[in-house]
């Protein structure tokens, strides 16, 4: 199949060749009969002038009637396969198809018109010319080389982008490949770190437990460290869970803010100071871990307090509005870059997996918004955009 198409290329470019070749044959043929044209009528017009002065010379002292009826007889006998006269005072102008005029010979009062036969020029000029057929069998033979040539690098061009396409794509697979590898690695790393906290925790505690069993300070606080640590097991495979798939928030409704945060930050044990009179129009289950990922950050930063804010938009045009998370925490180490740490499994902490504010970042987009962080002179800040059209403000009474 390759072959045949490529057999009927070159009939093609053959054909293309004939064509431009037949063609230049053409125009150099006609270019050389303009000129050899020009130079029949040229020489027969020398060859009658001459004549005529030969005669006079001869002659000395003839009439213009005589040089007349000289120039009528020469051409009528030695030129008549040539040239014909006419008198334009007497005689029809001979008809043009077939006669074409070269030049008028005036003496005295008398003029006398001489026309070539075209049927003379015709037969010396449009006869087989060797030469221009070459120059349209070289055309022919160029043309055709050249455009093999074209189609051969095309050719080739088209198989080396196909080739670098398809090694592209294997590259490409390949580095895909070995990101998912390294990203599971990552995620295994993490899990296993982050979940042997937890379990050794809660195994030292089961270990003492039957000892301990009536010491009722040991029993509560055995308590309050296992639904701790099973809290932090639960929320990390939350966030590995969220991590792996497309959020989408289907299941919208518009929450009292502050009502909303004081739950979260009761269980989270961090003090809400303040909060705006708003309404969010959210998912309930993703909104309620965007903030728990922001509180959990807070309080392993060590802080004991936080606040929202609304940074009211400029223009009431402006189609989100920005509520602002502050805590009185540690805050952000100095040399840290505030964008990388929302990218996934960055952290500056010991303990950490790094995915809470990457998926605080994932829900604000699910949602239309964004969430970015900002420094504090004491503590550290988020701001969540969200669309204006999810939010609204309350009255307080």
């Amino acid at each position: 199949m390759i072959m045949l198409k490529r057999n009927l290329h070159y009939v093609v470019y053959l054909v293309i060749s004939l064509g431009i070749g037949i063609l230049v044959t053409i125009i150099t043929s006609n270019l050389d009969n303009i000129v050899e044209e020009k130079r029949i009528r040229h020489a027969v017009r020398l060859e009658v002038k001459e004549a005529i002065s030969a005669f006079q010379e001869a002659a000395p002292g003839s009439s213009p009637e005589q040089t007349m009826k000289f120039l009528k007889r020469f051409t009528a006998s030695v030129m008549k396969d040539k040239v014909v006269t006419a008198d334009p005072a007497r005689d029809a102008r001979p008809g043009r198809d077939k006669f074409r005029h070269i030049f008028t010979f005036s003496e005295g009062k008398r003029k006398l018109d001489v026309y070539v036969k075209d049927a003379y020029v015709e037969s010396e000029v449009y006869g087989p010319d060797i030469p221009e057929y070459f120059g349209g069998v070289f055309a022919t033979i160029i043309v055709f080389t050249a455009l093999v040539v074209y189609g051969e690098k095309k050719r080739q061009a088209l198989v080396m982008q196909q080739q670098f396409e398809s090694k592209h794509a294997e590259l490409r697979k390949a580095l895909e490949e070995h990101e998912a590898l390294a990203l599971l690695g990552r995620m295994t790393a993490t899990l296993a770190h982050e979940l042997k906290t937890p379990i050794a925790t809660i195994s030292n505690l089961i270990h003492v437990l039957p000892t301990r069993i009536e010491d009722k300070n040991f029993t509560k606080r055995f308590i309050v460290l296992t639904r701790e640590e099973l809290n932090r097991t639960r929320q990390l495979i939350d966030n590995l869970l969220i991590y792996g798939k497309e959020i989408s928030v289907d299941n919208n409704e518009w929450l009292a803010l502050e009502a909303f945060l004081g739950d979260i930050a009761f269980n989270m044990g961090i003090k809400i100071t303040s909060c705006p009179g708003l309404d969010i129009y959210t998912d309930r289950f993703y909104t309620r871990l965007l903030f728990d990922n922001l509180m959990r950050n807070s309080v392993q930063a060590g802080a004991d307090e936080a606040c929202l804010k609304v940074a009211m938009p400029v223009s009431k045009d402006s189609p989100a509005i920005d509520i602002l998370y502050e805590d009185d925490g540690a805050g952000f180490p100095p040399e840290c870059d505030l964008d990388e740490l929302i990218g996934p499994f960055i952290t500056h902490r010991s303990r950490g997996a790094g995915l809470g504010l990457y998926l605080a970042q994932k829900i604000a987009l699910a949602h239309g918004g964004t969430v970015s962080l900002y420094r504090l002179k004491k503590g550290a800040g988020a701001r969540v955009s969200l669309p204006r059209e999810r939010v609204r403000f309350n009255e307080r009474p």
